[in-house]
């Protein structure tokens, strides 16, 4: 690696490379760049940022479906075997560890990506803006700037035509973070040594003396670190991988700007788990969303009339003597009154969830243990007269006022939910499940909360869901920067507990099992954490 006096260096000899001419506009406006099928190339990247630079080399047959990418003069190299659908990649990842039995021993892991041996940048849609001179050959300028969210992308490229091709040059990528105001990430790749010509042999994987493990019983046996964001082809690595996971497929531009994203949020979570504090963040499904997109899901809005809400029928005495005799932990899911953790996706019917899975074990309780699943669907689409605006969000209790007026059908008869706001079909169902009546829990009152856990069932609440709660992972969770906010996100409390000393509250959450302590999160009891104790509604069967 090279340090900071490369970067002049490099800057002195571009501009001296490149002269500029005006702009001629390509008279095509569907001219796109198209990179060969076919090529072996050298490059170097250097990241202005830190300094840092990178020597790679090429290798890439479309025809043969294999691909071959090297670092630092074959230090680190991938292997990519295509399958016959062209769907799926088998990478071999060769590179050298040290430890006390041995030193520079070449080993190999392997894993299954998809559509990841894509080595050149997706650039399609950047529009061709000028031309250029590079040592005395004709090269064509190319831009394009992507904002998503608080994330702002640049990209720039040189290319020169070969046949109907075009093969880069130099490429510059710029994210911005617009909430920070500052400079994420900023790289200027320089390609060299083109060739058109793939030779074979360098495509297969020199196995000797090397033996492939899967990833994760490599990770496991070798004991040592994962995938670091400070590394440039392990962040590319790291995006493919959570691209293939979560069946991410995007268009050229926005390609960029949601691996900026994800590499953002990598390091967040990394500086936050190395903190070692009581709970753990992770690169979940949400790693790659924007505020914008991740604030849909958080569809509640704070409603100040409380109109229909019962008064907590216990004096202050009474809650004390009744706390004596209540046990230290609960877990109504040990009850079986408590339906599987659901998932709203993209609409914000947060609302309508949290309201369903607090009526369901309140019936359940009622009638013996008995589940119901509940309709969210009908909710979102029948209970606008209730200040509800289906995905668009709703009040904490607009969905015990529509359950008490109108009561709820099943999921089964109703109707799958749709995501989407829909008909409502609520005066054609059989048979309608109603509530008594509702109450309110006294705001900011740990005791009065367990005796309703207690006595009633879960408790509908009112928080705030921000970036830390959006990658939660595990642990108790307590996030300092809800403090000044306002609660956007309803959630259904379902027990309590203690943790190393810590009491929490159990929240079942709508953003599917595959978030959180499988679609829960735990979160501190201390100081009002995220609003909880604000708003809370719980239904009376």
């Amino acid at each position: 690696m090279e340090y900071l006096p490369a970067v002049f260096i490099l800057l002195l000899s571009v501009h001296h490379c490149l002269s500029y001419s005006v702009d001629h506009r390509n008279d095509s406006e569907d001219e796109r760049i198209r990179w060969p099928a076919e090529y072996h190339l050298k490059g170097e990247e250097l990241n202005l940022k830190t300094g840092l630079k990178t020597t790679f080399e090429l290798w890439s047959s479309e025809n043969l479906n294999r691909y071959r990418r090297d670092y630092f003069d074959g230090v680190e190299k991938m292997y990519y075997y295509g399958t016959s659908n062209d769907e799926n990649s088998t990478v071999y990842y060769l590179f050298p560890i040290s430890d006390e039995e041995s030193v520079n021993t070449i080993v190999c892991m392997e894993t299954e990506i998809e559509n990841g041996h894509k080595f050149l940048p997706k650039l399609s849609k950047l529009k061709q803006t000028g031309t250029a001179k590079f040592e005395d050959k004709e090269v064509q300028k190319w831009e394009l700037t992507n904002t998503m969210g608080k994330m702002r992308v640049e990209i720039s490229a040189y290319t020169y035509t070969v046949g109907d091709y075009y093969v880069p040059v130099q490429i510059t990528i710029k994210a911005y973070n617009l909430d920070k105001e500052r400079l994420e990430s900023h790289t200027m790749t320089d390609y060299y040594g083109f060739s058109s010509e793939v030779d074979e042999t360098d495509l297969d994987v020199d196995w000797e003396p090397v033996v492939c493990e899967e990833e994760a019983t490599f990770w496991e046996r070798h004991d040592i670190g994962k995938l670091s964001p400070g590394r440039k082809h392990h962040v590319d690595l790291a995006f493919r991988r959570f691209a293939s996971q979560h069946n991410r497929l995007y268009d050229d531009d926005e390609h960029e700007t949601r691996k900026a994203i994800f590499h953002d949020n990598w390091k967040q979570v990394v500086e936050h788990n190395n903190k070692n504090l009581g709970y753990k963040l992770e690169l979940n499904k949400y790693a790659d969303w924007t505020d914008e997109e991740f604030a849909v899901l958080t569809g509640l809005r704070p409603s100040d009339r409380d109109l229909g809400a019962v008064p907590f029928p216990h004096t202050d005495k009474e809650v004390e003597a009744i706390v004596h005799d209540l046990p230290e932990e609960l877990d109504l899911r040990l009850e079986g009154v408590i339906t599987p953790v659901k998932n709203q996706g993209n609409c914000g019917s947060c609302w309508a969830f949290s309201s369903v899975a607090a009526v369901e074990a309140t019936l359940a309780l009622k009638n013996g243990g008995r589940n119901l699943e509940l309709s969210e669907q009908s909710l979102v689409d029948c209970a606008w007269g209730f200040e509800a605006m289906g995905c668009n969000g709703a009040s904490p209790d607009s969905g015990f006022k529509y359950i008490l007026e109108h009561g709820v059908p099943t999921d089964m008869e109703y109707g799958p939910y749709l995501e989407k706001n829909g008909f409502c079909e609520a005066r054609n169902m059989s048979k309608l499940y109603h509530i008594t009546g509702f109450g309110r829990v006294t705001p900011r009152n740990p005791e009065i909360t367990k005796v309703v856990l207690n006595r009633y069932g879960p408790v509908l609440v009112a928080i705030h869901a921000g970036n830390s709660m959006k990658l939660y992972s595990s642990g108790v969770f307590y996030d300092v920067t809800c403090e000044n906010s306002t609660p956007n996100h309803g959630v259904a409390l379902v027990g309590y507990g203690v943790r190393d000393g810590e009491l929490y509250w159990m929240v079942k959450n709508s953003w599917g099992e595959d978030w959180g302590e499988d679609g829960y999160i735990l979160m501190s009891a201390t100081n009002n954490n995220c609003l909880l104790m604000d708003s809370g509604f719980y239904a009376i069967a």
